[in-house]
């Protein structure tokens, strides 16, 4: 369950000429932050800096508050809207204070230097900032050979999520009192995002994700000053794998009593599809257990490797919450069997899904490696012959790589999976790709190159 009560934010609305809905955009985030009906951060835990405060001084003050107010187990919410300038003649970005004039930038700006200093010097090892700025992204890219500057000068151990409004040679726009960004960013912490199959909270993967959908489009109705079509695209860089959890809204949880209040009653009747969503809306309750007896009640379940398949993830998903060996090796158990039955009932596809994931509870749970690499094995062969080019199939052709030792063949389906697959799924893919390299090659080189390379090729 969410809990706020070490949850923090500094909000920075600086306002200006043709810019003064960044005011508007900065309090109301800060009232949504506060709202104990919305997202619920303390009031005091939210630092609020709009027009004269949010001046240079005023702006390095607050940093200088914020670390002063939080800890290492903090999560911490950055939010600028404003200006956001950089040097014609250099790749060199800053922000611009209230108190910046014509005369006096040199000694008022914010360079993106100082901005990382700040950040570095917080105690949290979860941050998320966003940046709502005309040339956003440059702040946080360093342009040369594909280096994110401010993901990669950040301090090591320093988990970071940073998403900008829009991308280096771009503008940030808004119509009414909004920007388009800072919208969609109200719109997804108040849960509007809201479907099937996610957990109450809002993570800052749904956030992600639902910006990348809402921004364009909303850009894509408006014109800029000379009469054309506006493209604004958002930036987003990450070098953690906690998904961050930013508010909690109960719409969500309401969705899924809504679909088992429909679907139980007529739990004999359902086909499988329905079956399955009902399956996954317990789960997301937290009604585990009794997802699990309605699985092996059902009597379909042990001769249909889609339901199987659903069975081993309940256990696998609490395998990995809670590490109990006995929910791990009944995961393993019943991925063997839905495994077996894919292959006698001749179902292509969960023959190589269910045979991957075989094999990372083998590793896992520390077994015969030897036994690992056939079914890998197994499931890169079997995914190479199916006919249909979909990202399942390449992401278990990368994991599976994985598990046999072949780096370059799985970078080389990843950079499928990154053309193919949405940036949900791509996250969810590097959770898994990380999780899967750590346990078997135990590596402590955080610099790793591997990692870097799933970091850049699934979560830019």
């Amino acid at each position: 369950m969410f809990n706020s009560e070490n949850n923090y934010a500094l909000i920075i609305g600086v306002g200006g000429d043709k810019i003064e809905y960044t005011v508007n955009d900065a309090r109301m985030l800060h009232e949504s932050l506060i709202d104990d009906k919305l997202i619920g951060y303390p009031k005091e835990n939210v630092i609020l800096r709009t027009e004269a405060e949010a001046s240079r001084e005023g702006i390095l003050e607050a940093f200088d508050e914020l670390k002063e107010k939080t800890n290492e187990d903090s999560t911490i919410l950055l939010y600028y809207s404003g200006h956001g300038g950089k040097y014609s003649d250099q790749h060199k970005f800053f922000l611009q204070p209230a108190d910046m004039t014509a005369d006096n930038i040199e000694e008022t700006m914010i360079t993106d230097k100082e901005l990382r200093e700040k950040i570095n010097a917080l105690p949290s090892n979860k941050l998320v900032l966003f940046l709502d700025c005309c040339h956003a992204e440059g702040m946080v890219q360093s342009g040369i050979k594909g280096l994110y500057g401010m993901a990669q000068k950040l301090k090591d151990e320093q988990g970071v999520w940073i998403m900008a409004s829009c991308q280096d040679n771009e503008k940030s726009y808004g119509h009414g009192d909004h920007s388009f960004f800072t919208q969609a960013l109200l719109d997804v912490l108040a849960g509007q995002h809201v479907r099937p199959f996610t957990d109450p909270e809002v993570s800052m993967m749904d956030v992600v994700e639902y910006i990348f959908n809402a921004v364009p489009k909303m850009a894509s109705n408006c014109e800029d000053e000379e009469g054309n079509a506006v493209v604004q695209t958002p930036y987003f860089k990450t070098q953690m794998t906690e998904n961050l959890i930013l508010s909690h809204f109960p719409q969500n949880a309401q969705e899924h009593e809504a679909i088992i209040a429909e679907l139980e009653p007529n739990l004999e009747a359902l086909d499988e599809d329905s079956f399955i969503k009902l399956i996954k809306s317990m789960e997301a309750v937290g009604r585990v257990e009794d997802a699990i007896e309605a699985l092996n009640n059902n009597k379909r379940t042990k001769s249909d490797p889609d339901l199987m398949e659903t069975l081993g993830d309940l256990y696998r998903n609490y395998y990995i919450k809670h590490r109990l060996q006995k929910e791990g090796q009944e995961a393993l158990e019943i991925y063997k069997k839905a495994y077996e039955l894919a292959v006698k009932t001749d179902d292509e596809e969960q023959v190589f899904t269910n045979a991957v994931k075989v094999a990372f509870m083998m590793a896992k749970l520390d077994l015969s490696k030897r036994e690992m690499r056939e079914y890998a094995a197994t499931a890169i062969s079997a995914a190479d012959q199916y006919p249909y080019e979909s990202v399942p199939k390449f992401v278990t052709m990368a994991e599976a790589s994985i598990f046999l030792g072949d780096l370059d063949a799985s970078k080389k389906h990843y950079a499928t999976v990154d053309e193919k697959a949405g940036i949900r799924y791509k996250m969810k893919c590097y959770e898994r790709a990380v999780l899967i390299y750590d346990t078997l090659y135990d590596t402590k080189n955080e610099k790793d190159p591997y990692i870097e390379y799933l970091s850049d090729t699934l979560l830019s």
